[in-house]
């Protein structure tokens, strides 16, 4: 009965170290509260390979979802060896991207985020923001390929961000001389480009 008893419990451990539920939730707009279409949710699981001091992330898993009429979604349950807590990033272009462990733009610590079901997201609208600075907080940790339904979601801000980048390579003199700081060239560079191209939450 003993060893019965231990097995039993070794396998309950086992199971519980192995299995992530699934997720589902709820894409919303943060300002009206209706529901967000075509929202993409991209989840990414991590292993941590290397030795005691050297350790390093490994991708373990990643799956993705987008939103149906109604803003729902669904992230299937996994089973794995002991694996990191996932990342999550949700993103529509026109909205701020979401992740569960960051706030953009001043990349706050997410601390109401809880992995369970029935989740309600609330999407941002993208406002007077840089368009580099908003993808460096897409992909941050993230191992993403062109495949990846998050990173075709996103492409079409790569052209403002390019445009943006030129902007700030032709402004470094300025930076340089102690004219502007780095915040002031950045908020002049994000104001000429939204006036001058009338774009509106891109």
């Amino acid at each position: 009965m003993k060893i019965t008893h231990v097995i039993l419990v070794m396998t309950l451990i086992f199971l519980s170290t192995s299995c992530s539920a699934g997720m589902t939730g709820k894409v919303v707009d943060a300002e009206t509260g209706k529901p967000i279409e075509g929202a993409v949710v991209h989840v990414e699981w991590t292993k941590t390979k290397g030795i005691p001091g050297l350790t390093y992330g490994e991708t373990y898993k990643i799956a993705e979802a987008v939103t149906d009429k109604d803003g729902k979604f669904s992230i299937s349950e996994i089973l794995r060896p002991p694996i990191n807590p996932p990342t999550v990033v949700v993103y529509k272009r026109g909205y701020v991207a979401w992740r569960n462990d960051f706030i953009f733009p001043d990349y706050r610590r997410r601390e109401d985020f809880k992995w369970t079901n029935n989740i309600v997201v609330k999407l941002e609208h993208f406002k007077k923001y840089s368009h580099s600075q908003h993808i460096s907080f897409i992909r941050t940790s993230l191992s993403l390929t062109t495949s990846s339904k998050l990173d075709q979601a996103f492409s079409p801000e790569i052209i403002f961000a390019e445009k943006e980048r030129d902007l700030y390579s032709k402004s470094l003199d300025e930076l340089k001389q102690g004219k502007k700081t780095e915040r002031q060239i950045w908020q002049e560079i994000i104001d000429a480009l939204y006036s001058h191209q009338g774009e509106k939450n891109e």
